[in-house]
């Protein structure tokens, strides 16, 4: 039996070698065609010079549990120049897959993959497998087409001279992005190559996820290299497919070689509409050698190549030449285009190996902006009017607003309005023959006195934002009453008392709204709640007395009423909070944090503190945000503080600078941060039975006020941890298990005199050292000396068993799960009891003979794991047959 497996062996290895000689790259790319349709391509680079290139046929499995499909040559595209001949062999085929809404794997592998690759073992012996990962979308609309490479897989390199090598790769639907990383070449059955390594390198070989270069920094032994790509697609942030491309380099001794350099922007950006020039250089130190400089990408294919050109230049040194793209508003889009530069030098004319050098420029096809924007206050809205006169194809428009004007003007490659110039989008109109838009703040109404400026942009279905509009800025007319105080002047839950204040308008509206004149005080906490009214037009100062000032934020505003023709109301001012103050305290610290929702704009806050019981308040800093945190305290001492708040409007009518009080708040620091985790070490040995953990003393570090130090343990890293130990013995800082205790997982944590526990570490394990062993004799013979058969004591860390035992005939005499075992040589035609009822009561004692048994033993792991097995023998001896012998 055993020559007639070697007999295969030898046989299958012989077909392999017969036929393994010819496939060096290749890869898999597919297209959309319909519903659940799609066309694929298949690309393999093949030594021309084989026997074995007369085999034209592929199967393909397509990862939908259908048959594997076999696919005959339909083209054969070109011959690469090489030392040999390669020859780039394409097939296609189309396949309808079962159903949407899953990822499915595509592949081809086939045996005959070229000799005398040098990082993996015996490669004309392992499978050449190429792959591709398609994701159907749950609905139509969204498809996908996988990324076109440019670039062939087949490159030659040179023994200490760095290396670079870029597949050309382009999204042919424009809205993905792609991300690349290295892998190892596959082998049969999706396995990697049998012991492939990534090729060694005097610094590094990597890739670059974004722009996919392949640097080899720099290749230290000549020979045949291959190593795969990944290149991923992603739409709105989830995976919708992948290529795998085994790409082979040739590394080659004795080059007196150095590649070309490309000189060229790396990022270029258009406006739509205009034609875009940019500049390309290429030069070679070795002067005697010339250029060859070309470009792939997107842009240069149909049908964008019709308003592109690119004035490929060879036989130069320098190379100097220009990409030219008349851009129009069907460019438009949110992901760059990519231009891949390619520059080769002709140095094997002088006996050396060709080197590349590759770039890579992002163009960006940007919107040009609505245009003729204007801005034109009406009551307490303002009216924006635009015109889109460029670009019509947007699908609608963004509106920005700040207060006051920002002086921005988009630059080059700025698109939409970016962050930092306090710009906030208030709206979003999605139809782009919308060209106006009324801000009345949601119904609420814009701030009299404030400026108001807006930016506006285009944005287009996938994601693309326009430059943005010129800045147009407008201010809202003072017809109506302008609020300036909501202060607190009292802090008390039911004896509190506030300041409200406004401004009067500057002009009255007579004819519609005649004297006399009142204004009403709404509170705005919980609706609208009218609370009093003034006596005259002059009453513009209000204390609201008797009100709890302590436990939230007061909201108010003021309306203006006419009583002349009615009683009408003429228009209010926006609410207004008070500042409303709170405190978080921590060890030696309170931090304060306040409230701040008014309609004119506090420029600073000045925060005031005293130590509870002391006379008055000092000024202890000033901020320029919400925020302030005061670290000049001590613990277990109660400290009280208020806000101070400076603004204004930008309107010369209204006082200047505007200042309200929060209310007081009162807070004690306590320590109530824990100490810094503690860093540790575990190690064990079963044979010695030892276990031990060290720790570093953190006194110094982070706990002045340590006070323990606390161990956990869990089981299993994923099992809940249960305190083990605890030690107030802070100079020693080891633990040691007792020697029956090794295994399990531990961390230790700190605490200081307050209790505070320092975060968790993560968990350190060690091998359980699991103990389960059986005698090989036992005397069944009723005397009460060994008169079961039973583990050997101690056993651990064992969770459960399942045994049987056999006679010499291999019948089961007796099986049982229970750990002890307990059997006293009865035969059992049972295989489990329930509880103490025998299932079948035929039983009868075992004569005195050896016998055999087999042992699952499932011992407690820190990982799931299979049964340890136990075989052998057990002796019975002097058994007390009570029925006829067997």
């Amino acid at each position: 039996m055993i020559r007639k497996l070697f007999g295969l062996f030898f046989l299958v290895t012989m077909a392999f070698s017969s036929y393994g000689t010819h496939n060096l790259a290749g890869e898999i790319t597919y297209r959309h065609l319909s519903g659940l349709t799609y066309e694929f391509t298949f690309t393999i680079y093949a030594d021309g010079t084989s026997p074995a290139i007369a085999r034209e046929e592929i199967e393909v499995n397509w990862g939908d549990f259908t048959k594997l499909d076999s696919i005959n040559l339909n083209s054969q595209v070109e011959i690469i120049s090489s030392p040999f001949p390669i020859l780039k062999r394409v097939w296609r085929a189309t396949h309808t897959f079962p159903g949407p809404a899953f990822t499915y794997r595509i592949s081809v592998e086939d045996p005959n993959r070229n000799a005398n690759v040098i990082n993996m073992d015996n490669s004309i012996n392992v499978p050449f497998t190429i792959q591709t990962e398609l994701t159907i979308p749950a609905f139509t609309g969204d498809e996908n087409n996988s990324v076109q490479l440019r670039n062939d897989p087949i490159d030659r390199a040179c023994a200490g001279v760095r290396f670079v090598y870029n597949p050309g790769a382009f999204d042919p639907d424009g809205t993905d992005s792609l991300s690349y990383s290295l892998a190892p070449s596959r082998g049969g059955r999706d396995v990697i190559a049998p012991n492939f390594s990534f090729p060694q390198a005097s610094n590094s070989f990597t890739i670059n996820a974004v722009t996919g270069d392949l640097v080899w920094d720099v290749p230290t032994q000549t020979g045949i290299y291959n190593v795969a790509i990944v290149i991923k697609e992603y739409r709105r942030g989830f995976f919708i497919g992948s290529v795998l491309r085994d790409i082979q380099i040739s590394v080659e001794g004795n080059c007196n070689n150095s590649a070309p350099t490309i000189f060229s922007d790396d990022q270029v950006c258009v406006e739509a509409g205009t034609r875009l020039v940019s500049l390309i250089r290429s030069t070679d130190s070795d002067l005697s050698d010339l250029v060859t400089l070309t470009a792939s990408g997107e842009i240069l294919e149909s049908p964008i190549n019709l308003r592109t050109n690119f004035n490929i230049q060879s036989s130069a040194n320098p190379v100097n030449t220009s990409f030219e793209w008349n851009t129009n508003c069907e460019d438009v889009r949110r992901n760059s285009y990519t231009l891949n530069l390619r520059a080769e030098d002709n140095a094997s004319v002088r006996g050396s190996v060709n080197l590349v050098n590759f770039k890579t420029v992002n163009i960006k096809v940007v919107s040009p902006g609505p245009s003729n924007a204007s801005a034109q206050a009406s009551g307490k809205s303002i009216l924006l009017n635009w015109n889109n006169l460029d670009c019509p194809n947007a699908s609608g428009y963004y509106i920005y607003r700040r207060n006051d004007s920002s002086g921005f003007v988009p630059s080059n490659c700025i698109t939409g309005v970016p962050d930092g110039i306090n710009y906030e989008k208030i709206a979003t109109i999605e139809d782009v023959n919308n060209q106006s838009f009324l801000d009345n703040n949601n119904g609420i109404g814009l701030v009299p006195g404030q400026k108001y400026c807006y930016l506006i942009t285009k944005f287009y279905p996938d994601g693309a934002e326009s430059y943005a509009s010129e800045e147009v800025c407008s201010e809202i007319e003072k017809i109506i009453p302008v609020i300036t105080n909501v202060s607190i002047t009292t802090t008390n839950e039911v004896n509190g008392s506030l300041l409200l204040a406004w401004s009067p308008p500057d002009s009255f509206n007579t004819t519609a709204f005649p004297a006399p004149y009142r204004y009403l005080i709404v509170n705005e906490e919980n609706g609208s709640v009218l609370i009093d009214s003034t006596n005259s037009i002059t009453d513009t100062i209000y204390n609201l007395n008797n009100t709890n000032t302590k436990n939230n934020a007061r909201r108010f505003k003021v309306e203006l009423l006419s009583l002349g023709n009615g009683r009408q109301i003429v228009g209010g001012t926006s609410v207004a909070s008070s500042l409303f103050l709170t405190t978080t305290v921590s060890d030696e610290q309170v931090r304060l944090n306040w409230i701040d929702q008014t309609p004119w704009n506090n420029t600073r806050f000045d925060v005031f503190r005293k130590v509870s019981g002391a006379p008055q308040f000092d000024s202890i800093g000033t901020v320029l945000t919400p925020t302030f945190t005061d670290f000049n305290v001590q613990n277990e001492i109660e400290y009280c503080y208020f806000i101070r708040s400076v603004g204004q409007y930008n309107l010369n009518s209204v006082i200047r600078p505007i200042i309200n009080l929060s209310q007081e708040v009162c807070a004690t620091p306590i320590d109530n941060v824990p100490p810094c985790s503690p860093e540790f070490t575990l190690e064990s040995n079963c044979t010695d039975g030892f276990m031990e953990l060290k720790w570093n003393d953190i006194r110094r570090v982070c706990a002045p006020d340590l006070a323990r130090y606390r161990i956990y343990f869990a089981e299993t890293p994923n099992a809940a941890k249960t305190l083990l130990f605890e030690t107030e013995q802070l100079d020693d800082t080891t633990y040691t298990a007792p020697s029956d205790s090794v295994g399990g997982c531990f961390t230790v944590v700190a605490v200081d005199s307050t209790g505070n526990e320092s975060n968790f570490n993560d968990l350190q394990c060690a091998p359980y050292c699991p103990v389960y062993e059986l005698p090989n004799v036992f005397t069944p013979n009723g005397d009460g000396k060994n008169d079961l058969f039973v583990p050997i004591k101690p056993y651990k860390y064992v969770d459960s068993i399942y045994i049987q035992i056999f006679n010499r005939w291999g019948e089961v005499v007796f099986q049982t799960n229970d750990i002890e075992i307990n059997w006293n040589g009865e035969h059992e035609n049972v295989k489990f009891k329930k509880g103490n009822e025998v299932l079948n009561s035929n039983q009868k004692n075992v004569s005195s003979a050896v016998y055999f048994y087999v042992c699952e033993v499932y011992e407690l792991s820190l990982e799931p794991t299979e049964p340890r097995i136990i075989k052998g023998t057990i002796t019975v001896l002097d058994s007390k047959v009570i029925q006829e012998k067997q």
